[in-house]
């Protein structure tokens, strides 16, 4: 509000030394519209990405950026945690396209590839994924957040019309940033897995508090050994990946298989 404020008292002095003349109206600061980022070679490192990356309109204006790989009609929109970006889910998405399926994984709001957006909430840009998924022909969508990404999505889809085709969240908090996935999650209607190991103990303190706060019988909850937290649990190698692999795979075999 400050820097607006800034701005308008700068236009008003530019007419000169006394400032504007008496009784003129003071016209609001144009908007200036930003152009879509352009693609990052070798992504994630990564060569085969070049021509997979994808950007699309966020909140306040802002691009979002991402990519997508593989093909079909179920996109899965993967939803990254604090400290990362679309990339961390690359070794898994692979995974899931080579199994049949679309994957959209994105870099929240001034965060990767994405530009800043001055207002809006972690939850509106998964809304905006989304959106994006929709309108490129995605007829069901499957909404996956790891730990904050876990919780915007939670929120998402709680909102969601019509709604996700399912939802998985690993290791997400009830809260983060202002927003409350605890509170959300008793309007959801779509299938839900909750993941999260023994060992990250709040976590998993959490998915059991937010999967008794889910109605109906298309919930599931899996608390598996070990301490692995995030896109961890269906990415790195040790103690809890295999069952954490497993309960995602029968889920989404369940919930939403491949479809052409």
């Amino acid at each position: 509000m400050t820097g607006i404020l800034c701005v308008l008292l700068l236009a008003a002095c530019s007419n000169g030394a006394d400032g504007a003349e008496a009784g003129a109206t003071a016209q609001p600061a144009a908007t200036t519209a930003r152009a879509a980022p352009s693609p990052t070679d070798r992504l994630c490192g990564d060569p085969e990405l070049n021509d997979k990356q994808v950007s699309f309109a966020g909140q306040a204006g802002a691009y979002l950026a991402g990519y997508v790989l593989g093909s079909g009609s179920v996109t899965l929109v993967l939803a990254a945690q604090a400290s990362a970006t679309g990339c961390s889910w690359l070794a898994w998405a692979k995974q899931q396209a080579a199994a049949g399926y679309r994957v959209l994984a994105f870099d929240f709001n001034s965060e990767g590839r994405s530009q800043r957006a001055d207002t809006g909430k972690l939850s509106g840009d998964v809304s905006a994924a989304i959106a994006y998924a929709r309108a490129k022909g995605g007829r069901d969508v499957v909404l996956i957040g790891a730990s904050r990404g876990a919780t915007a999505t939670l929120i998402a889809a709680s909102r969601l019309e019509p709604p996700a085709t399912a939802v998985i969240s690993l290791s997400g908090p009830g809260d983060y940033a202002g927003e409350s996935a605890l509170e959300s999650v008793p309007k959801l209607t779509a299938p839900v897995l909750y993941v999260a190991a023994t060992g990250d103990s709040a976590f998993a303190s959490a998915a059991q508090q937010m999967y008794a706060a889910t109605p109906g019988e298309k919930r599931t909850l899996a608390i598996v050994p070990g301490q692995l937290h995030g896109t961890g649990l269906l990415t790195v190698t040790a103690d809890g990946a295999d069952q954490a692999a497993k309960a995602v795979g029968d889920f989404l075999k369940s919930a939403a298989p491949p479809k052409p």
